[in-house]
């Protein structure tokens, strides 16, 4: 079988739709379609199934999927090996991260890479599910993940950060005027905290045990950014990485305190695996640890 056909079913079922890669691989629709009705001849069974929200698996599709995934990772790695012997540096690195972490890192660390590798491309998908992170690391999807380290996490990590948490107030807030803030005085104001699909941020919720506080009936988010703002134009306060709140208070008008609560989250750049990566996350990898 064609190998671009494989990379075009890849795509297909990461975007769950081909109206969403026909743009970004010059195809037609019903070039895709007939590449995908093509496929499923020479295999002999349907791999997809098309319906008016998109394209799913069928329960054979999901079958082959890890093996097609690893066909085309390992062509890629091929491709990159032949241009480095070529003396070419090309290849592509995809990395997921939640926006914040974006906001605050890829482009500092994307500007020394691309001094060094400026041939290598780099795909930033940005997610605020850390579930979601983990999904795309363990299929493929991404190379690299960059977020908070989890007891369930089996990755392997590199560089990590200790990332403190802290108070954010809105600027000339009462609370300013403590070095530290306590807590149980944050927490008789409006408080606003983070919460994805999955609830409220693990580390927040053994926080709020130092204030007794079993139920929270507040207002919440599960954006960062929004948070902020909420923060800086409606009175609120927050807790949040310190890693965030140290740029917030360079852009918005808030401010952030250590809080008396000793907590802290670990920011890690996990990979699949060491022993199975590309050259190109090779390089990137040891521009992390430079």
């Amino acid at each position: 079988m064609d190998l671009k056909k494989y990379e075009v079913l890849l795509k297909v079922v990461d975007r769950g739709n081909i109206n969403n890669v026909s743009y970004d691989l010059g195809y037609t629709h019903s070039g895709i379609s007939k590449m995908l009705n093509s496929m499923e001849t020479e295999l002999g069974f349907q791999i997809v199934k098309r319906n008016n929200k998109g394209i799913t698996l069928t329960p054979e599709g999901e079958k082959l999927m890890p093996i097609i995934r690893n066909i085309v990772k390992e062509n890629e790695k091929l491709e990159e090996e032949i241009s480095l012997i070529n003396g070419l540096e090309k290849g592509t690195v995809r990395i997921g991260c939640f926006p914040t972490t974006a906001f605050v890192l890829i482009p500092g660390l994307l500007r020394k890479f691309y001094d060094k590798y400026p041939r290598i491309q780099i795909e930033v998908l940005e997610e605020h599910s850390l579930e979601q992170l983990e999904q795309w690391l363990n299929r493929g999807i991404i190379d690299i993940g960059i977020f908070s380290r989890q007891p369930h996490h089996h990755f392997e990590w590199l560089k990590e950060i200790d990332d403190e948490y802290v108070a954010l107030l809105p600027s000339g807030h009462p609370l300013c005027s403590h070095e530290v803030v306590p807590v149980k005085e944050l927490f008789k104001e409006r408080v606003l905290l983070f919460k994805s699909h999955k609830g409220l941020d693990q580390d927040i919720v053994q926080i709020m045990k130092y204030v007794d506080v079993k139920e929270y009936e507040g207002y919440t988010s599960n954006s960062d950014f929004t948070v902020i703002r909420m923060v800086e134009q409606n009175g609120f306060v927050a807790i949040m990485p310190k890693l965030i709140a140290k740029y917030a208070v360079s852009l918005f008008d808030v401010e952030y305190r250590p809080i008396d609560v000793d907590m802290n989250r670990k920011i890690g750049f996990a990979v699949k695996s060491k022993a199975d990566i590309s050259p190109s996350l090779k390089r990137f990898l040891s521009c992390i640890k430079d």
